[in-house]
């Protein structure tokens, strides 16, 4: 057994907190909601499902606001948006930058960049409605658009826009889901105020309801074109139980988008990767960035907590490129790569190259908050199991608590777990298995090569595969106020796998 002692770091440690996925800094949160980039002041801005005063979902919803530098990074504003109506809720919804005045909200005092419209579901107890708000100051306060509602079908189940500029049709587009009736919505307008229904989108598997939509064009890898990924959440209803996101690649011309199949696509392989949606207004370069909620209305009311509840996952740099789903057929596929930004610090890294035979641990009684990435090839074994695995826990009142992740060549699948002696272990829905196939990522000789590469943070596990082409985000609760305080590289069958990894602590710059 190798041992690597990671030094003591300071870190304000609060509940299992997690350093790099934004949490609130009191009450409930869930969706992301409003994502823009504010050009002008270099600053990523990120509303999201909010009560300050609960640690459950209840009313009033409230729009809470955080801006960072650097995507992982942030600061919490409170609530930006609120209902005048305590029976009411600020739904989701999002945000765009009108610079060119279309709805005719600002005047020349308002600088171009800063001219920020919000598009959001008013929920009340007769119906659901699209309404409108402006903001003055740069995101940080709101004004109502007198006239409100500017969407409304008298429907209960109607709700969270996603709106955006389409240049060759000269129009705002919004998606929106006719949620109990597995509809998405496309309609266009001139002006944010007055809204034309142009097509109707109705695939997708089907669950309870749909929410949550989005649409993007996304730059397709080692070429100059661009395809349109249409994304909806589903909620309850998932094989894997729960929540979780669909995608469809196609085109789009302002008025319809036309998937290339009728087949969906899941964006995640874990339980806690929901609600999905895209930053807008983001210069060229960054690409196409966006953030989930990292839980799940399974449970997400009753894993612990004490004065907040919920985290997001980490921002998502997105692509689409041609790989292999499995031996015989090659398609275009969503590609998902985690984005750490230029305040996080890697600390006691460690590398090497390995043929694993005993584990290697890495111990931690700093942050807890682990950064691994493997790359490994499989060799021929005659073993009964045949498990590399990552494993991150604690010792908690003398029980070993653990969560892993890894791959399994007996079966051809990653997989992810959370199984442990914990409280939350105990509710039926608190499921602790999940598993993906990846086509192997590269081959030397006739050995498959794969990759992973993981954070764990406070209470979440992110693991992606192979460079991006398949992810699995699940949270986990050890006991008590416990943090992950070591890492372990092992496998269940001594010289199966040669690894090259590297194994780092982060810590995030004071700003």
């Amino acid at each position: 057994m190798h041992i690597f002692l990671l030094a003591l770091l300071p870190l304000a440690w609060a509940f299992q907190r997690p350093l790099v996925h934004f949490t609130p800094t009191r009450g409930w949160m869930n969706d992301p909601n409003g994502l823009f980039y504010d050009e002008k002041n270099s600053l990523w801005h990120m509303y999201y499902q909010y009560n300050p005063d609960h640690i459950v979902w209840s009313e009033p919803v409230y729009w809470g606001h955080a801006t960072s530098k650097d995507l992982t990074q942030w600061h919490d504003h409170g609530a930006a948006l609120g209902s005048d109506n305590v029976q009411d809720g600020i739904f989701s919804g999002n945000i765009v930058v009108d610079r060119n005045n279309t709805s005719g909200f600002f005047n020349s005092s308002v600088d171009p960049e800063l001219r920020i419209v919000a598009i959001y579901t008013l929920n009340t107890p007769e119906e659901q409605t699209q309404d409108i708000a402006y903001s003055l100051d740069g995101g940080y306060s709101f004004v109502k658009y007198a006239h409100n509602p500017v969407l409304s079908h008298n429907l209960t189940q109607f709700r969270d826009p996603k709106v955006f500029w389409h240049a060759p049709s000269s129009q705002w587009v919004m998606v929106v889901a006719m949620s109990q009736q597995y509809k998405v919505q496309i309609y266009g307008s001139a002006d944010l105020k007055h809204w034309v229904l142009h097509s109707n989108f109705t695939l997708g598997v089907l669950g309870f309801q749909y929410e949550c939509p989005g649409l993007v064009e996304v730059p397709v890898e080692n070429s100059t074109d661009t395809r349109w990924v249409l994304f909806v959440a589903i909620n309850p209803g998932l094989p894997l139980g729960g929540s979780a996101n669909q995608y469809f690649v196609g085109d789009f011309d302002g008025f319809t988008f036309t998937p290339d199949d009728s087949q969906a696509r899941f964006m995640d392989y874990g339980k806690d990767f929901y609600a999905y949606q895209v930053f807008d207004n983001v210069p060229k370069e960054h690409g196409v960035v966006g953030v989930a909620w990292a839980s799940n209305w399974q449970y997400c009311a009753v894993v612990p907590a004490t004065t907040w509840r919920s985290s997001m996952s980490l921002a998502r740099n997105m692509t689409l490129a041609r790989r292999h789903v499995n031996p015989e057929t090659e398609m275009l596929t969503l590609i998902q790569r985690p984005v750490l930004g230029s305040l996080v610090r890697r600390s006691n890294r460690h590398t090497g190259n390995v043929t694993v035979h005993t584990p290697l641990t890495f111990n931690s009684s700093a942050t807890g908050v682990f950064e691994f990435d493997l790359t490994f090839k499989v060799k021929a074994q005659n073993c009964s199991t045949a498990q590399l695995q990552v494993l991150a826990g604690a010792r908690v009142n003398g029980t070993l608590q653990l969560v892993r992740a890894g791959y399994d060549n007996a079966v051809t699948l990653f997989f992810a777990d959370r199984a442990m002696d914990t409280e939350i272990n105990k509710n039926p829905f608190f499921t602790d298995k999940t598993a993906a196939y990846v086509d192997p990522y590269a081959y030397d000789g006739e050995a498959p090569v794969f990759k992973m590469y993981g954070v764990v943070d406070g209470n979440v596990m992110e693991v992606h595969l192979n460079d991006g082409l398949g992810s699995m985000t699940n949270t986990f609760f050890l006991d008590g106020d416990a943090k992950p305080d070591f890492l372990e590289l092992s496998s269940t069958c001594p010289g199966m796998y040669s690894v090259e990894y590297s194994v780092a602590e982060l810590t995030l710059d004071s700003t």
